[in-house]
């Protein structure tokens, strides 16, 4: 049974007076998680577009069209070093939320693409693995669907503006894994693209994150970087965060101006409620219950209605965003993470805001209250 002051009682009795605080609470918890979530998927899709840089050191010639041999002996004498592949690839562009974003596909060896693939923890889902010597590739199923090409349709074109290959691709596979990889025959890119540069793939001796890290910091020591471009994820997370810095700048200051438009209604709202109860409050303040009780009886019930309100956002957000993957991002190969982490801590101030805020102006109330004068109703 519950107490009689507790504070769910108003809850059960006024749901008319609380359902407008919580409807408030949720809209905004659903405004800021959406927005949060889509400015966030920028930096999921680049992870996911160049993900498979975890699990490789890439390396690339500055100024030639092949990385010098004495440049790539130092790097087979590395100790960290467990395979070395070289990779003459292909190019295409695919749609992103933000713009197109170039989407490698790598012209490898078959025991390179087997490394690439195992490392990356992509596997065949559909169709084949590319024939040596041949015009075919194999990428990922997310980025077929960018692209709208079917299993056995041609992924790219030279016709095309978007696509880098002199020769019309054959996609003849689908892959699938937590990041996204485009495969071919390396033979197939030298013939028909020698004048293109070629690089290569360093692979750690195991595929332990800490082996591959220590792979990356030897190359990056070993090299000429006037010869040598070396491409670590470490470089990929930084430049990403530099370039993402002053959008989510915004995104903060956006937020805050709602977290407080927001906490300014909710209190006013919560001010309102209580001067319709201040005979209520007058009673209990005159028969002897002390203003720090009454102040906690109303910390409960805000408590109550930012908890609830924030919970409900929360729900309603998850479903938001699961219709819209489901429905716009998904069948264009867009990526959206309907529960990132991040965007519900971005929601955190809007109820801890709001009860704060609320909590003032009732404190303000109660230090002012004169019972006998509103029992006497003067």
């Amino acid at each position: 049974m519950i107490r009689p002051l507790h504070p769910l009682i108003y809850f059960r009795r006024n749901p008319a007076r609380v359902a407008p605080l919580v409807f408030v609470i949720m809209l905004a918890v659903m405004l800021v998680a959406c927005v949060v979530t889509i400015v966030d998927s920028i930096r999921l899709t680049i992870y996911t577009l160049y993900g498979y840089n975890r699990y490789l050191t890439g390396l690339t010639p500055r100024n030639a069209l092949d990385i010098p041999s004495d440049q790539v002996e130092r790097i087979r004498k590395l100790p960290q070093l467990g395979a070395l592949y070289p990779a003459h690839s292909y190019q295409v562009l695919i749609k992103t939320i933000f713009g197109k974003m170039p989407f490698p596909i790598f012209g490898l060896s078959p025991e390179g693409r087997q490394m690439l693939l195992e490392r990356s923890h992509v596997r065949l889902i559909a169709g084949r693995m590319p024939r040596e010597g041949q015009p075919e590739a194999a990428i990922s199923d997310d980025v077929a669907r960018n692209l709208k090409v079917p299993l056995g349709g041609v992924l790219a074109n030279p016709n095309s503006l978007d696509d880098y290959t002199p020769v019309p691709i054959r996609l003849v596979g689908l892959l699938h894994g937590p990041v996204w990889l485009g495969i071919t025959s390396k033979s197939e890119v030298d013939k028909t693209s020698p004048y293109s540069f070629i690089g290569y793939l360093a692979f750690a001796p195991n595929a332990s994150p800490n082996a591959q890290r220590a792979l990356d910091r030897a190359i990056e020591r070993a090299v000429d970087h006037t010869q040598v471009r070396v491409w670590r994820f470490a470089d990929l997370v930084h430049e990403t965060e530099s370039a993402l810095s002053n959008l989510y700048l915004i995104l903060n200051l956006a937020i805050g101006i709602i977290v407080f438009a927001i906490a300014f209604v909710c209190g006013l709202l919560a001010n309102i409620y209580f001067s319709q109860r201040l005979p209520e409050v007058a009673m209990l303040a005159a028969i002897g219950y002390h203003r720090g009780f009454l102040l906690r009886r109303a910390l409960g019930e805000v408590c109550l209605y930012c908890a609830c309100g924030w919970i409900l956002g929360g729900l309603l957000t998850i479903g938001t965003l699961w219709v819209i993957r489901a429905v716009f991002l998904a069948p264009k190969g867009l990526l959206l993470d309907i529960f990132d982490p991040t965007a519900f801590m971005f929601t955190l101030p809007l109820p801890l805001t709001i009860a704060l805020f609320a909590l003032a102006t009732i404190a303000f109330r109660l230090a002012s209250l004169d019972p006998v004068s509103i029992i006497e109703r003067r």
